[in-house]
């Protein structure tokens, strides 16, 4: 138990103190750090559900009080949507929560393991701009959850009331004017806004973080991944260059690092697999409600013209999920990329100076890496730049036929 509970603090501390720090701080504030007790992730967990379920409660029944009116009805879905892939995303974490765990065991091992220096460097650098890029991804999304609540906020403010634009019968939608989304809290409405203004901002907060957290792991993952990659290009490329005395192999230089590049590369494939497990489902999920979010925030926007409030919240919405559509892709396209290059390395080393023994485990690279590895959508669609032009076409589509029925 004692020798259990040191290797927790010991994992805990290189994540502390390393490149790795924010993915720490934001799983641990949503229940998925695998090195904090059960009991405080059990509280997390019961503190989301209390605040998200309820959120999420009120926002049905305030759907259905529309369901008779279909375009209030399609104003009202992209909320529900961002709660949907945010709620999806951890759900099947908490579902593959031991798979997270091997990720993370995977990052700290290669980190500490013996690696030259420039192969150190290379690590280094990509991990220090993965904990960069965190910071800023999710500066970005608080600034547009931020700047959506504001524009929201005076929605209400700048309200004019049915006495100042000679309307009699508009009592019921100035009581949603200045919410996120359309809800029935079964209290009054226009007494009470201010608390479930408050309640309504926690539920879009938390699902923003939690959105985040993930994408921040994701893109974390991957800088790991192109790291890992970048690494065993530098080792084939100087196959003759430096000695390896880390497997613990003698018989020639080359042949030592070409069979430990095979080692390298097993285990970023590994790596990559360990990835696809956790994303491949929600990222299915994500990029088919996106599709529809596009669409329907478009068709907002463009209804909205005249209401200068309304449209900086709209633009903020779909100026955010655009950016995430495009991150998603942008990360998948990067594992493309980096493992194609391992096969350009592996053909453009000195292999003819190399011994027959070298030049056979040369050829397994080779073969290994003549097809680039991917990540996929629910094992059907890869994540690349293709996919991110199709959905953005897809979403056009979608778009123009909402304005049609307009």
């Amino acid at each position: 138990m004692k020798d259990s509970m040191d290797n927790i603090d010991q994992f805990d501390q290189f994540f502390k103190n390393s490149h790795y720090d924010i993915l720490r701080l934001l799983l641990s504030g949503t229940g998925l750090w695998p090195f904090q007790t059960l009991k405080r992730r059990c509280a997390i967990y019961l503190a989301m559900i209390f605040v998200v379920g309820s959120g999420f409660t009120f926002e049905i029944l305030g759907l259905m009080e529309v369901w008779h009116d279909i375009f209030e009805l399609i104003d009202a879905l992209p909320v529900l949507f961002f709660a949907l892939i945010s709620l999806s995303k951890l759900i099947y974490a908490v579902y593959t929560f031991s798979k997270l765990k091997l990720l993370l065991i995977s990052m700290r091992e290669y980190s500490l393991s013996s690696k030259s220096d420039e192969e150190t460097k290379i690590y280094n650098l990509h991990a220090l701009y993965g904990r960069k890029f965190g910071y800023i991804y999710t500066s970005l999304m608080v600034g547009h959850f931020v700047i959506f609540q504001i524009m929201t906020l005076l929605t209400r403010i700048n309200y004019k009331g049915p006495e100042e634009k000679n309307i009699s019968s508009n009592n019921e939608q100035k009581t949603q004017v200045g919410l996120v989304y359309p809800a029935n809290y079964m209290i009054d409405m226009d007494t009470y806004y201010v608390p479930i203004f408050i309640h309504m901002a926690l539920c879009e907060m938390t699902y923003t973080f939690l959105l985040a957290t993930f994408d921040v792991l994701y893109v974390t993952s991957v800088e790991c991944c192109c790291g890992l990659f970048e690494g065993l290009r530098y080792r084939l490329e100087n196959a003759f260059k430096f000695e390896n005395n880390n497997d613990g192999l003698t018989q020639d230089i080359s042949y030592s690092n070409i069979a430990y590049s095979i080692q390298r590369h097993i285990k970023t494939m590994q790596f990559v697999a360990i990835m696809e497990s956790i994303y491949s489902l929600p990222l299915f999920i994500h990029v088919g409600i996106i599709i529809l979010m596009l669409s329907i925030v478009g068709f907002q926007m463009i209804t909205n013209t005249n209401d200068i409030n309304n449209l900086i919240k709209h633009s903020s919405y779909i100026n955010i999920i655009t950016i995430n559509i495009f991150f998603e892709n942008w990360q998948g396209q990067k594992i493309i990329d980096s493992s194609e290059k391992v096969f350009e390395s592996a053909y453009n080393t000195e292999w003819y100076n190399m011994p027959i023994p070298a030049r056979k485990l040369l050829i397994m690279v080779i073969m290994a890496s003549k097809k680039p590895l991917r990540l996929t959508m629910g094992k059907i669609f890869t994540m690349s730049y293709v996919t991110f032009n199709a959905v953005m076409r897809t979403s056009m589509s979608y778009f123009t036929l909402l304005l049609s029925m307009q």
